[in-house]
């Protein structure tokens, strides 16, 4: 939540001569419901089993970035998905910007940032070491959506990208 996943997503997308998905507009249109009101209405399970049909609709498709929600990998099918059907990246971002950039002004309504701090500090952690655990880390704080999507493509086109820029860094 608040890591770029869409903003990042579209760039890249672009870049590549790809198509964009994002799984919260499949669900959304699917729903007939805007994610709050799924969440109020339907409840985070109902969300979940949602968000675990619009990737496995996914599977068998090519040439695509895919924007997955944020709880999307703390699901186990999801997780599978992840493993088997995508190059996944984990877009690093700080508690503070993350926080910051899922209240901006205009922005979807994140229903999961209302259960109070301690829930949403507990929630990043717990998210965070599950998207470590699958994904190729990319750092976004203090870089441009851009320069992440630069970075991205590097990492495809190089998959030892990565360890040179950590040893350097």
């Amino acid at each position: 939540m608040g890591a770029g996943k869409t903003t990042v997503g579209r760039i890249l997308a672009t870049r590549l001569g790809f198509d964009f998905i994002d799984t919260d507009d499949i669900i959304v249109e699917r729903a007939g419901a805007p994610i709050a009101a799924i969440f109020s209405s339907r409840g985070e399970a109902e969300f979940r089993r949602l968000e675990a049909e619009a990737l496995q609709s996914l599977v068998g498709r090519s040439r695509l970035v895919i924007a997955a929600g944020g709880g999307a990998p703390a699901q186990e099918a999801n997780r599978r998905f992840f493993a088997s059907h995508a190059e996944t990246f984990h877009l690093r971002v700080s508690m503070q910007n993350a926080r910051g950039r899922a209240q901006l002004p205009g922005g979807p309504v994140r229903p999961l940032l209302s259960q109070g701090e301690s829930a949403v500090q507990l929630l990043y952690e717990t998210r965070r070491s599950i998207y470590e655990s699958l994904g190729r880390p990319v750092e976004t704080d203090g870089r441009t959506p851009y320069e992440v999507a630069d970075q991205i493509i590097r990492l495809l086109r190089d998959p030892t990208e990565n360890r040179r820029t950590a040893e350097t860094s």
